[in-house]
């Protein structure tokens, strides 16, 4: 099936996300963590076995979502104004004409601007934004302990990524050329697209019973369906890059199917809970389109010109790519007082895995909470968290819950960048939802 990635995109600003997407945590979770905390409908989503994990205090509950969660954010590599810069250097470019040819000044000029800029770049420059929102009334949740003899959770969801990477090249000037084409450079800019769309029904039951505690077991099947899509843009073609961004999310890409599989088990005594989770155990996988690939047979044009610039940087990209959600164990644990409104959560990936756009994630998190049973009381919860492989950048995390519905979180990154000459965290993200758990 074919589907414009901003079609996936759009659903996932106003139908759906990916519940626990590896870059950006749905609702609660952003400040809790993939924790089994039954007093958050969100984590419901996490570790399959949290959902008869409720039946230890009580004999049934229920819970939906309004809309459960919606949350944007960005991550920016370690360069200082890194798409001002870009657009800066394409402008320059773009400024002369065969009648309008650069001087030896301009070229000294725009060297001494962009030169150390393309190198940077190069090793450390990227942007990416996310989004991310539950589709309307999902989750559902129904633990009874009569009926079902544990808990059913069902899910609808999707995530969206986009990503602009610098691939640098030098800034060259050539007089035998003829007027603007005696100025310029290789460097392209990199974009990656992906759009995962994921529906899911998860069982859970108690699997032992003893004095001390309960071991809980969990079963999650999920059905996927993922866009992905990926381009080069010479500097010297690109005209804005914000827009360069939009355009190739606006493109058809074929979609594709796959199912993937989570298992979960959780020990819940009186004070404290230890679980582990086993994601994606059969570790489904996804093809990228191949580009750099019989270019010569392209209409001339700007898919021509990307192909020849991806043929350009084989040997530092890959022609051929899939996005493979690898195998992960997750573990946490969380230590409650006797009401079980306080409790302290620590959960951490095991391993790293790629999220669609290629970047390194393993998760790690810690908060301490209140989880209020008052209606005008309202919840609080403080947290860290740092991506232990790739960017390894780190973060504080705060939220809050009034009237018991309406949860708001926020993650600040704690490494900074400039952009538009202000100082401002490499990472952002919030959510905000509104859901009903009984």
């Amino acid at each position: 099936m074919k589907r414009s990635l901003l079609t996936l995109c759009l659903l996932s600003a106003c139908v759906t996300a990916q519940a626990g997407a590896v870059f950006h945590p749905s609702g609660e979770n952003l400040t809790y963590g993939e924790v089994a905390n039954h007093q958050s409908l969100m984590a419901y989503t996490n570790n399959p076995a949290t959902g008869a994990s409720s039946l230890d205090n009580m004999d049934w509950n229920i819970g939906f979502g309004i809309v459960s969660s919606f949350g944007i954010g960005y991550e920016v590599g370690a360069v200082d104004n890194l798409t001002d810069n870009i657009d800066g250097l394409s402008d320059r470019l773009n400024a002369f004409t065969d009648d309008n040819p650069p001087s030896i000044d301009d070229v000294n000029s725009i060297k001494a601007d962009f030169d150390d800029f393309l190198l940077d770049a190069g090793e450390n420059g990227y942007f990416q934004i996310n989004t991310a929102v539950h589709v309307p009334l999902f989750p559902l949740v129904w633990s009874s302990r009569e009926t079902l003899g544990g808990s059913l959770v069902f899910d609808a969801n999707l995530a969206a990524q986009a990503q602009l990477r610098v691939l640098d090249r030098p800034i060259e000037y050539n007089p035998l050329e003829q007027g603007s084409n005696q100025l310029q450079t290789n460097s392209a800019v990199y974009l990656k697209v992906g759009a995962v769309a994921e529906g899911s029904l998860g069982y859970s039951r108690p699997l032992f019973e003893f004095d001390s505690g309960t071991l809980y077991a969990g079963l999650k099947a999920k059905y996927y369906q993922v866009g992905l899509r990926k381009t080069l843009i010479g500097l010297s073609q690109m005209e804005d890059s914000e827009q360069a961004v939009e355009d190739e999310v606006d493109k058809d890409s074929e979609t594709q199917n796959a199912v993937g599989v989570d298992l979960g088990l959780l020990w819940v005594s009186q004070n404290y809970r230890l679980g582990a989770t086993f994601k994606n155990v059969n570790s489904p996988s996804f093809d990228y389109d191949v580009i750099g690939n019989d270019c010569e047979n392209i209409a001339p044009g700007p898919s021509q010109d990307s192909c020849f610039i991806a043929r350009s940087f084989a040997d530092e990209i890959d022609m051929e790519e899939s996005y493979v959600m690898d195998a992960q164990v997750s573990v946490e644990a969380s230590l409650y007082s006797d009401s079980k409104n306080w409790v302290l959560s620590f959960a951490a990936d095991t391993s790293p895995v790629n999220d669609p756009v290629g970047n390194q994630i393993q998760w790690m998190t810690a908060s301490a909470a209140y989880a209020t049973p008052s209606f005008i009381i309202p919840g609080i919860r403080v947290g860290y968290r740092k991506n232990m492989a790739g960017s390894e950048l780190s973060a504080v995390t705060a939220g809050f819950t009034l009237f018991k519905f309406l949860h708001i979180d926020a993650a600040y990154g704690l490494e900074s960048i400039v952009i538009d000459e202000e100082e401002a965290p490499r990472m952002l993200q919030a959510n905000v939802g509104i859901d009903l758990l009984f």
